[in-house]
């Protein structure tokens, strides 16, 4: 399980990101993904009947994120915003100005289990360092399987 870890010490903020089975529908490979957001003492949580899914063929929307989020660390870009195509959650990450990152990560409150996007969400937003964004990229990429991401260290 891939976990992204605030730089907050007392009330910590984590978000979660589990791979799940795959599903092949026709010619196209999805995976379910389980997402956990907790801040404090909140906790949000995907459901156990509910399909939150990412396309792994013909696109492949893991490596795609695994990929911007190694531009992020490596500070050839500035922001990530990830949704996959059936859009129960969104992911955003931004580079501030005082060298931190932003994350910002939402649940929609329909996708997923009525197959409507309906924009309403729950959510997160926490700020995190290049030390824990880095842990996290390559605990995703191990965790769905998608080769080491190129990360420059740290530093």
């Amino acid at each position: 399980m891939a976990q992204l870890m605030s730089e907050e010490v007392d009330t910590p903020s984590i978000l979660m990101v589990s791979p799940g089975p795959k599903k092949q529908i026709e010619d196209q490979d999805w995976q379910y993904v389980t997402i956990d957001l907790i801040s404090g003492r909140r906790d949000i949580h995907t459901l156990e009947n509910e399909d939150v899914l990412v396309c792994r063929r013909p696109t492949d929307e893991i490596v795609q994120l695994v990929e911007a989020l190694a531009k992020l660390v490596a500070k050839d870009q500035d922001q990530v915003i990830f949704e996959p195509s059936e859009p129960s959650f969104e992911l955003s990450f931004s580079r501030t100005r005082r060298g931190g990152i932003k994350v910002e990560a939402w649940l929609d409150a329909g996708n997923g289990i009525s197959g409507i996007c309906t924009w309403d969400a729950a959510g997160i937003r926490f700020y995190t360092n290049e030390e824990h964004l880095t842990s996290f990229v390559k605990e995703l990429a191990q965790d769905f399987q998608v080769g080491e991401p190129k990360l420059k260290p740290v530093g």
